[in-house]
């Protein structure tokens, strides 16, 4: 099983290599809160045993609150700790590539409201002043079973698709053959 920190890590990676998006302490704890409750819903079973806990703001996993403590409320800049996409199953990357997909359209303010709402895991169990209150993964299941999180399929056609990297400037850097002023 992998640590609630490999999967903040996965998100801040991809935020990172994505130019719109931006990756926050706030933002990482709302995809960790729904990409543990997809996979409770979708895979049957916990992404990472790390409790998830109800707090002013909404649901945070403490580790990895303290670990990007440091941004502030500022854009996370780099992972955490070293990560591999090898600890992830290709299952557990399909959805959190689909949460990232599906929540990051959203504002923070609209995912804090998305996180709050009435009835939900986290609204059952927040008490202002109370620290430490663990939202329960069987709440989480129960709760988002009701909906289904969009699956965004991607398939590569090599005839149409081009697949580059970006640069440590993060412009986007094409293969050669694709470059018409590389004569």
């Amino acid at each position: 099983m992998v640590k609630a920190l490999d999967v903040a890590n996965f998100f801040v990676d991809l935020a990172n290599n994505t130019v719109e998006e931006c990756m926050t302490n706030l933002r990482v704890n709302k995809f960790l809160y729904f990409a543990q409750a997809w996979s409770l819903v979708r895979l049957n079973k916990p992404l990472f045993e790390e409790e998830i806990q109800a707090w002013q703001l909404g649901p945070v996993v403490p580790s990895v609150y303290r670990a990007f403590q440091p941004c502030g409320s500022d854009r996370i800049k780099d992972v955490a700790t070293d990560y591999s996409l090898e600890a992830f199953s290709p299952e557990q990357i399909e959805l959190l590539l689909d949460v990232a997909r599906y929540y990051g359209q959203y504002s923070s303010t609209k995912l804090i409201d998305m996180t709050h709402e009435k009835g939900g895991p986290w609204d059952e169990v927040y008490e202002m002043g109370v620290p430490f209150i663990v939202i329960s993964k069987d709440n989480m299941k129960n709760y988002f079973s009701k909906e289904e999180l969009p699956s965004f399929k991607f398939t590569y056609n090599p005839e149409t698709d081009v697949i580059g990297h970006r640069d440590a400037e993060g412009y986007l850097v094409l293969p050669k053959e694709y470059d018409d002023e590389a004569e």
